[in-house]
């Protein structure tokens, strides 16, 4: 029984790490809202792909690795002005989503 405890213990910890650390990112990827795309290239490089809309606006995706073995996807979306107006991240765990959406 104790054993059962100690994992439990383990992974409780574990997913409240996870989340703290998602917690500061969105705070980070929300001050990216209102931002180009051209800062978004020289801060996190070149995106692995982008798809644009018909009405002008863009998506583009970048490759997030939390380490070795944890990694995930963020999507950020640009209007027909190329400023970011909405982002999401997945993973195997989570999908988190910006409060603000492109219009």
């Amino acid at each position: 029984m104790s054993v059962k405890v100690f994992i439990l213990a383990v992974w409780v910890g574990l997913a409240g790490c996870a989340q703290s650390g998602y917690g500061k990112t969105e705070q980070s990827w929300d001050s990216w809202i209102g931002t180009s795309k051209d800062d978004r290239v020289r801060d996190q490089g070149i995106p692995i792909r982008c798809h644009g809309f018909a009405n002008g606006g863009e998506a583009c995706e970048w490759p997030i690795r939390w380490s070795p073995e944890s990694s995930g996807t963020l999507t950020m979306q640009f209007d027909a002005k190329g400023k970011a107006c909405q982002w999401t991240y997945r993973d195997a765990y989570a999908e988190q989503r910006s409060a603000q959406k492109c219009l």
